[in-house]
């Protein structure tokens, strides 16, 4: 969220979602979420690229941990009912997706979750 927050974004986030219903402020989080996965993802695009500071299976993890906590398993682990409305950070599908974006295309403008239709 650091680089979200120097881009300027995480203030229009904030600022977007005052005076929205809980549900849209939520949908907002989502997007901000998604996009601060798919930054980490440009990260290990640049690391490797760069550095080679990956070793094998590093994106394999990567992709596990993002699965692991998508608000959806969350819910489902936590007590069975997944409501989507109350999702704050996507599906662990859509994680997994938006980290694998960055990571594959090394390209900040592939981030955009706010201009995306589907997530």
């Amino acid at each position: 969220h650091h680089v979200q927050t120097l881009l300027g974004i995480s203030q229009q986030v904030q600022a977007a979602g005052r005076g929205r219903s809980a549900a849209e402020v939520n949908a907002l989080s989502v997007r901000q979420e998604l996009q601060a996965d798919c930054f980490a993802g440009l990260w290990g695009h640049a690391a490797n690229q760069q550095r080679q500071l990956l070793d094998p299976g590093d994106l394999e993890e990567a992709l596990r941990a993002a699965t692991a906590i998508g608000d959806d398993r969350l819910q489902r682990e936590a007590g069975g009912r997944v409501v989507p409305d109350s999702f704050t950070h996507g599906t662990s599908a859509q994680r997994v997706a938006w980290f694998r974006r960055g990571f594959e295309s090394g390209e900040l403008a592939a981030c955009d979750t706010f201009a995306a239709d589907a997530l």
